[in-house]
Order: C-alpha cells, then sequence, then structure tokens
C-alpha cells in the first residue's frame, strides 16, 4: 500500500511491468504507453456522456485486464450512483448488486484515499457490504477516482514534496469514479497506468458532464428571467382594443309595410325576399265585410237624397216640412261621407309597394287567417343594392363607440373572409336585444369596392362583428375584464 501512494516515476515502473513480473495478460511497456495514449485520444473525442461511460467501462481492459469495471458518478457528500457496468447494457437501480456497490463505493469514496488510485480493502467497510463482498465483490478490486482537472502552479525542486502534499489536500473531490475487479493481484505497474489513465479520463468527463452541467445550470437560472422578460414584453406590445357582438345584414332605409286597416289578411301576392316593383299588390285582406259597408252606405245615401228631394217639392206648400230640408240635407252629406269612408278602405284591402325592393318577411302561413290593427308590421321594403351592418354590442363589451371606428363583419357563411366597414351610428341608451341582453344598437355601412364584380352581402345574413378600437398594452387587452370584475367585487 505504501508503493501505491508514494507513485513512483514512470522511469522505475517500466522493470515492473515486465512479461516475466506481470500477470498473465499485461501489456508490454512500450505497447502499454501506446495503449494509454490511445485510449486518452479516444476518450476525448467521445461526444456523450453514455458514449463515455461506454468507453470506459468496456476499453480499458486493452490496457489493463479485468473481470468487471463499474463506472459510478459521485454527487455531494460522496453519494455515488450507478451509471453503466461493463458488458451489460441496461442496469436496474433497485437491483441487489446495484445497491451494494453504491454503499460500498459510498465509503471508499468518503474515506482517507478517496482521490487517489488505491487498491479496496475489504476491512475498512462497513460490516454489511464485507458479509456480500464474496457474493457481489472480486477478490481484488481497485478504485480509480475522476477528478476535474486543477491547474497547477510549478513548485521549486527543494519544495516538491510538501507542494505535492498540499496539492493532494487541497485536490478537488472526485467527479466520477471507476471500480475495477478482478481475481489477481494488482502491480504497482497497472496502478501507476491506471493513474494517469484517470487523469485522462476525469479530463474528458469533466468536459462531457462538468463544463455542461454548469452551462445548463446557468441557462436553467436564467430561463425564468429570459421567460419572464419574454412575457412582460409580449404583454407590453400595442394591439387594438376590440369587441365581438353578433350582427345582421339589413338594409339602410328599408321601408316599413304596415296593416293600413283593422282586418285579416286573406292572401299574399308575393313570397319571402321576392323582388318586388313599385306599385306591385303585396297582400290582400278580407274584404266581405268592407264590401257589405260599402253597399248599406251606397244604398243609406239614396235613400238620404231621396228623402231631400220630397221635403224640398213639399217645402212650397208646407212651411213645417221646409223647417225639415236642412235636416236631411245634413243626413244626405253624413251619408255621403260614411260612402266614402267604405270606398276608401276598400281600396285599402289590397296594400302596393311603395318603391321596388325586396319583400322582407318571414312565412306567409304566418299571417294568413291573422286579426291585424292598424299600423301593426307585416313586411319590410329593402333596398338590397344599400345594405348596412345592424350590431347589439353587450354593455359589458362596449368600447368608446366613435363614428369612422373600423369595423369587421365575420359572416357565418363564408368566416374567413371578413368585410369592411365603418361605425356610423351608436345608441346612447342601451336595449334588450332579441337574446335579452342589454346591448346598444350600433349601424356601419359597408365600405365600397371590397368585391369588385360581387353582389353586395343578402339582407338577412348573420354574423360576428369586432369592432376595433384605440390601440392599448397586450396585458390591458387580455386582463380588461378580471381587472373590471375585481373593481366591482373588491372596489380596487
Amino acid at each position: 500500500m505504501s508503493a501505491v501512494m508514494a507513485q513512483p516515476p514512470p522511469q522505475q515502473a517500466a522493470p515492473q511491468a515486465a512479461p516475466q513480473a506481470a500477470p498473465q495478460g499485461a501489456p508490454q511497456p512500450v505497447n502499454g504507453l501506446l495503449m494509454l495514449l490511445e485510449l486518452q485520444r479516444q476518450a476525448w473525442r467521445q461526444a456523450t456522456a453514455p458514449e463515455l461511460r461506454y468507453h470506459i467501462v468496456n476499453q480499458t481492459r486493452r490496457l489493463i485486464a479485468y473481470r468487471q469495471a463499474a463506472f459510478l458518478t459521485l454527487a455531494d457528500r460522496g453519494r455515488p450512483t450507478l451509471e453503466a457496468v461493463s458488458n451489460i447494457a441496461v442496469l436496474e437501480p433497485n437491483a441487489p448488486f446495484t445497491q451494494w456497490l453504491e454503499q460500498a463505493v459510498h465509503t471508499v469514496a468518503t474515506g482517507a484515499e478517496a482521490d487517489a488510485v488505491h487498491v479496496v480493502d475489504p476491512a475498512a467497510l462497513s460490516a454489511e457490504v464485507r458479509g456480500a463482498w464474496g457474493e457481489w465483490g472480486p477478490a481484488q478490486v481497485l478504485w480509480c477516482p475522476l477528478r476535474k482537472p486543477e491547474p497547477q502552479r510549478e513548485a521549486p525542486r527543494e519544495a516538491l514534496p510538501g507542494a505535492q502534499a498540499e496539492s493532494r489536500d487541497k485536490a478537488a473531490p472526485p467527479l466520477a469514479g471507476l471500480w475495477l475487479g478482478r481475481d489477481e493481484p494488482w502491480t504497482d505497474g497497472e496502478i501507476l497506468l491506471l493513474s494517469h489513465l484517470a487523469e485522462g479520463y476525469g479530463h474528458a468527463w469533466w468536459a462531457l458532464s462538468g463544463k455542461r452541467a454548469k452551462r445548463r445550470g446557468l441557462r436553467r437560472a436564467l430561463l425564468p428571467l429570459l421567460v419572464l422578460l419574454a412575457v412582460a414584453g409580449a404583454l407590453a406590445i400595442p394591439v387594438p382594443m376590440s369587441s365581438l357582438a353578433p350582427a345582421e345584414i339589413q338594409t339602410s332605409n328599408p321601408v316599413i309595410v304596415a296593416a293600413p286597416l283593422d282586418g285579416v289578411i286573406e292572401r299574399f301576392h308575393v313570397q319571402p325576399n321576392q323582388a318586388v316593383a313599385a306599385g306591385q299588390p303585396l297582400f290582400s285582406f278580407d274584404s266581405t265585410v268592407l264590401r257589405s259597408r260599402f253597399e248599406v252606405a251606397r244604398k243609406g245615401l239614396t235613400q238620404a237624397e231621396a228623402e231631400l228631394l220630397t221635403a224640398s217639392q213639399a217645402a212650397f206648400a208646407d212651411p213645417q216640412t221646409k223647417a225639415r230640408v236642412s235636416q236631411l240635407r245634413a243626413q244626405v252629406e253624413l251619408r255621403r261621407a260614411e260612402l266614402a269612408l267604405a270606398r276608401d278602405l276598400l281600396d285599402r284591402v289590397t296594400v302596393k309597394a311603395e318603391r321596388a325592393g325586396i319583400a322582407v318577411f318571414t312565412d306567409v302561413n304566418d299571417w294568413l287567417g291573422k286579426p291585424l290593427s292598424v299600423g301593426e308590421r307585416v313586411l319590410t321594403l329593402a333596398d338590397p343594392q344599400a345594405p348596412e351592418i345592424d350590431i347589439m354590442v353587450p354593455v359589458g363589451d362596449a368600447l368608446v363607440l366613435e363614428p369612422g371606428s373600423p369595423v369587421e363583419l365575420f359572416l357565418n357563411v363564408d368566416p374567413l373572409h371578413p368585410l369592411r366597414a365603418r361605425l356610423t351610428h351608436a345608441s346612447y341608451e342601451a336595449g334588450l336585444s332579441a337574446a335579452g341582453v342589454l346591448s346598444y344598437r350600433v349601424k356601419a355601412a359597408l365600405e365600397p369596392g371590397q368585391n369588385p364584380g360581387e353582389a353586395p352581402p343578402r339582407i338577412g345574413l348573420r354574423g360576428t362583428a369586432k369592432i376595433l378600437g384605440d390601440r392599448v398594452p397586450l396585458a390591458l387587452y387580455l386582463f380588461r375584464r378580471p381587472l373590471a370584475l375585481l373593481r366591482q367585487s373588491l372596489g380596487i
């Protein structure tokens, strides 16, 4: 053991590695040195940590013969983790051999000789580990620590022994370790070669795991900050404030066709959404009662005129009859007025279109036989060449609705091609929409020239309108409703 700690120079180790002194399978001195350099060169060329672990546990036997090699990483306080075993592709972390080996390496890695290549003495281990040594461990085990390379200053020759001791005392703890086992004893030459190889392996392992671990740690530390800065920057991006509301295509100057008299609709002369011309009949009321009233008024006028004529002729001889002439003349005027009213009502039986347009109503059967009052709306005459957008904006989504604000309409039949419009009118008072939601009524005019050669959108199409306002930070756009809810709930 004293020869292991002294670590004689390389020129004294050559005789010990001669074939007559080394066990069977030991390398020649020159070949061993070349193989040492080749193994180090191959280790430095490994691109990933798993490749390097495979190289260490399987290729090291090209330099030194052994029966089993295990590679373990060492965390803080010497806690080992088995990473690779020679000739084994997949490790089982809860296997008995794994637990025994990690417990044994923990004792060795925290001992006085943890940072030096040395033969493991089973007597220095715990009783539990010694009891299973014969089952899991070979007869001779060599511990090879892999340390991070430390820059060393050249010490004066007279102070070399003390400098070596001080350097050894200040050496960094091992990053990993190589556990080599076989049945033959380890020679000083093999220990010396493995000491040099362990330094090369330690440098290669530190280059793959140590530096990258620091870089990964730095990246992990900076990643939350970068993500926070990115989110803060994104929330500060100015975006236009917008509000979504249900909308419908309507005409800009509709003509409301209402019932001109009390009665029941007998028939419709047009169908829903039919184009009509000016003066074309739209619908007719039942005229039975009106015709009877007209006949009664006409006969009443005839009777009143006959009575007036008789009284006028008798007035020359009878003074009393002369006094009734004025009364009978008033009766004639009354009958004439009744007849004119009956004729006027009879003329209103058939309702005609005031101008050309589209007859907008739901269904003919909804009106046939239905009693109507004067002024009750029946249908609408819409101009298909002058459409506008009717929007019902809920009170909770109402923005500063200024005339001229841009509006985009996404029709349900064609949501991928929005129609552009400009806000023209917004009501000051809110009312209930068809869905029973308190809303503001907003009108928007379509911009001309959006789809050259195509007809304007059909009256009655529905969709969703997006009203755009001033630009605000994205944070206000996203959290406007939660902030409003907090203000309403908590008063902040």
